[in-house]
């Protein structure tokens, strides 16, 4: 197909947004592997929308119209040879059956597609012939098993120990290759890192010309879409989860459902089948967010959850978080199939990083006693009622616990509370570690293709359930440790909650049957190629503390069939440069051919005056900025950064961001501010707000700092917010207008170089990219953080702002900045220039403001 000449678009495109359709849409016609960057307040996301969809619509319309076409070639064929005379009658009937084959074969494939546009006319149909109202009317039919509601939080009692038994386990796969009989239509997966930013998209999608044309499928976790209170109330993503899966597999006879009546024991959970089919008609007859079919699940008492998932066959656009893609357990478990279908990652400049996160996972001795004592409590009792093969394959799984128990220092008969002798922190390859805990002898593989098939995770969580409080390790154990970070390493985390500091605000979560799941996700980490990975140990003085992380080093292993499945695949962001990092280190080394990978980068849709960016090498006094690890304390740059911040006080209306490499610093910075009287100045011009580590209070200061700039109080002009590099402020949030007239960045938040995993990862680069390329990436590393903080303020045509760089080492990182940045750059030395040249850029706008009025 070729590229349309005009896209649908909600008010009048600026060019830079056509370019990016047509781009996009003959990256997705092309099958290619697309690197796009267009600055945030561009109209990204609209853009994303009117391209894809548009190419979409006329993909689907193609391939039926191309089906007709060549029926209709096959029939004037047929046509023809019934005119023709000739002898050769054999030769003629052969061709014609020929022909008629070739025929029905496309015909079978054009009536599917007939079929099920049908389908999906008639629940188009049924959608406006009750008014959207169908969710109010469809009533909950109640299944025989489900009557048994009340108290579903009690501990779960079953009547036989029948279903804790496990599956006999097959080294042979039971999947079928048949084809189906029905049609499946092209999609886009779309996919981002947080709850709210899908939400946006979800918006956008509505404000667009397509949002009745396209089926839209949001899905998102238990924990979000979950309308049992009993389960939800749990809280935390994994203990949904288990419950939820738990809740399922209880079956029973009718005998057993009368006695279960009659003693009010719940077994299963009261929204499931439920009426699906009418939830499942109303998130295909409009677009809706997770939230709208919350709602909707509530009223017609039946689960958000399953039916988002069984409506995914008949999607159009399927919205996701990050880890429902990247991880392709989950994606799996979910239905996504990306097979020739399209894959849209949004807010893409940290998806290397997200698959690394969210391939690495830890596992401490706590976790692995508690897995021991468990796993010898279910052998135990369920011995004699075992197939040979599982009792082998539980009896090489015991081992392989004891195996790294002792590796951390302990025996199974330890206490997580016993001291142990703190060894000396560690890395290994995969194969060093295997050999050196002695698991070398065991097919992992095999072993964790059995705890899958034969469902001992879920099993065991069971029997756990059933008998309580029985299974422990030592009745000395007298406080909790350790396993606060456990729940970011399981499968399907929520990366929405992932932050820098969150360990430090996160309570211990004491929860025995977690631990097993832990464990499984670490032996799953040791089926990686060895050289994708490193195993830390990481000492402590008890056994408990004592853990072992695994660090995934190369994205693109578990990136590869992605690559692979996938039609076309597009990598959007606001700032995604450097783009050499998704070229080399994700698509290349994923495999990919090289003649697929295509870039795009467009400028920004604010004109260049409107944007004022400085580099600024020296303070007021004349003093070299330079805020090096070693330079922060000095008093003589403290003083240089409040005479600054008194001066653009001044000369800024509106709000100032101040960007800081950390919150250590941050608290640094203010205490000398404080000290020396500069805040006390600082706070008669402006408002001052700082950001907290604690995420629940980021919204409550957000509010307090527009507040505070929408409705002044002289002789304030506006206010200052403290804000940190990689924070909770620095990516996602908009400072449009007068939020944030000015962004200043002090110092350059180069990760710490001394940390071994960085080392790890910058070797692993230089071996395996090339021989620079772990240094560029910690170069990079630190000007990403930059960029996303950058991009904050501009967010409109009509929006404008100043950008200061406070660190010499700015002047020799231009080019690491976004192009848009690059066109407006000064570097100075004189603070007095800079001052100046502020002050007329406001004066400026503010002439033009009123000029306007």
């Amino acid at each position: 197909m070729e590229p349309p000449t005009e896209f649908l678009f909600p008010f009048p495109a600026y060019q830079i947004q056509k370019e990016f359709m047509n781009q996009l849409y003959m990256c997705l016609e092309n099958g290619n592997l697309g690197i796009f960057e267009s600055p945030t307040g561009t109209g990204k996301s609209l853009s994303i929308i009117c391209g894809a969809v548009k190419w979409l619509l006329d993909h689907e319309n193609y391939k039926k119209n191309d089906l007709i076409d060549k029926i209709g070639v096959l029939n004037m064929k047929l046509i023809e040879i019934e005119k023709k005379k000739s002898t050769d009658w054999f030769n003629v009937q052969v061709g014609q059956l020929e022909i008629q084959k070739e025929k029905q074969t496309l015909q079978n494939k054009l009536d599917l597609i007939l079929r099920y546009e049908e389908k999906m006319s008639k629940i188009k149909q049924k959608i406006t012939a009750n008014g959207e109202k169908l969710c109010h009317k469809a009533k909950f039919a109640k299944s025989a098993s489900t009557n048994l509601i009340k108290g579903s939080d009690e501990k779960y009692n079953d009547l036989s120990d029948d279903h804790l038994i496990l599956e006999d386990f097959s080294d042979c796969s039971d999947e079928s290759d048949e084809e189906s009989d029905r049609y499946e239509s092209t999609k886009i997966y779309f996919c981002s890192r947080t709850h709210t930013q899908l939400s946006q998209f979800i918006g956008e999608l509505k404000r667009s010309p397509y949002t009745d044309s396209v089926r839209l499928i949001p899905l998102a976790s238990r924990l979000s879409y979950c309308i049992n209170d009993s389960v939800k109330k749990l809280k935390h993503l994994s203990l949904v989860n288990e419950r939820c899966l738990q809740l399922q597999r209880k079956k029973m006879t009718s005998k057993d459902e009368r006695n279960v009546k009659k003693s009010k024991i719940t077994t299963n959970c009261p929204f499931l089948p439920g009426n699906q089919e009418s939830l499942k008609t109303q998130i295909l007859g409009g677009i809706k967010d997770v939230e709208d079919i919350v709602q909707i699940a509530r009223e017609l008492e039946t689960c958000a959850y399953y039916s988002s998932r069984n409506t995914i066959e008949d999607g159009h656009v399927i919205v996701v978080p990050y880890n429902s893609i990247l991880h392709k357990s989950t994606r799996s478990s979910l239905g996504i199939n990306l097979k020739g279908n399209v894959l849209i990652i949004d807010e893409a400049h940290n998806l290397l990083d997200a698959i690394e996160r969210m391939h690495s996972t830890e596992v401490n001795g706590r976790n692995l006693l508690h897995s021991f004592n468990q796993l010898t409590e279910y052998q135990n009792r369920f011995e004699s009622r075992l197939s040979a093969k599982n009792l082998l394959l539980v009896s090489q799984l015991s081992f392989c616990l004891k195996k790294l128990i002792k590796f951390l220092g302990g025996t199974s008969k330890s206490d997580p509370e016993d001291e142990v002798a703190e060894k000396v922190s560690r890395l290994y390859t995969l194969v060093e570690f295997e050999v050196l805990a002695e698991i070398d002898t065991i097919n992992l593989f095999q072993l964790m293709d059995f705890v899958k098939n034969s469902k001992l995770i879920y099993k065991l969580q069971n029997y756990i359930d059933k008998v309580g409080s029985t299974v422990t390790i030592h009745e000395t154990r007298k406080k909790k440790t350790g396993v606060s970070g456990f729940l970011k390493s399981l499968q399907g985390k929520d990366l929405e909650a992932e932050d820098n500091s969150s360990n430090e605000n996160t309570k211990p979560i004491e929860n025995q049957s977690n631990s097993f799941m832990v464990v499984m996700n670490f032996f799953e980490c040791l089926k990686n190629n060895s050289c994708d990975g490193r195993i830390f140990l990481l000492p402590a003085s008890t056994l408990g503390q004592a853990a072992l992380k695994f660090v995934l080093l190369n994205p693109a292993a578990h990136f590869a069939d992605i690559v692979t499945d996938a039609r076309a695949i597009i990598l959007a962001g606001g700032t995604m440069e450097p783009m050499s990092e998704f070229r080399d280190q994700l698509f290349a080394n994923a495999g990919a051919d090289p003649a697929r990978i295509h870039i795009f980068s467009c400028g920004h849709v604010v004109p260049k005056a409107n944007i004022m960016a400085n580099v600024l090498t020296r303070g007021p006094s004349g003093i070299d900025l330079e805020f090096n690890y070693q330079n922060r304390e000095n008093g003589k740059l403290l003083d240089e950064i409040g005479r600054i911040l008194v001066n653009f006080c001044n000369i800024v209306p509106g709000g100032i961001v101040v960007f800081l490499p950390s919150y250590k610093y941050e608290v640094t910075v203010n205490k000398h501010l404080e000290d020396t009287g500069i805040l006390k100045k600082l706070s008669g011009k402006k408002h001052i707000f700082r950001e907290s580590k604690l995420a629940s209070e980021v919204e409550k200061t957000l509010e307090e700092y527009t507040k505070s700039i929408k409705s002044p109080q002289n002789p304030r002009n506006g206010s200052l917010l403290f804000s940190v590099i990689g924070g909770k402020l620095s990516e996602g949030l908009n400072f449009s207008d007068n939020l944030g007239r000015c962004i200043i960045v002090i110092g350059m938040p180069y990760p710490n170089i001394k940390s071994p995993e960085l080392q790890e990862k910058i070797k692993f680069l230089n071996e395996n990219t090339a021989p620079n390329a772990g240094n560029i990436f910690y170069e990079n590393l630190c000007m990403k953080a930059v960029n996303q903080c950058i991009g904050r303020a501009i967010r409109h045509a009509n929006d404008y702002a100043t950008v200061v760089l406070l660190d010499k080492r700015y002047a020799h990182k231009s080019k690491s900045l976004p192009n848009w940045i690059q066109n407006s750059l000064f570097v100075t030395d004189s603070f007095g220039t800079t001052v100046r040249s502020m002050a007329k850029f406001f004066a400026d706008k503010r002439k033009k403001d009123v000029s306007s009025v």
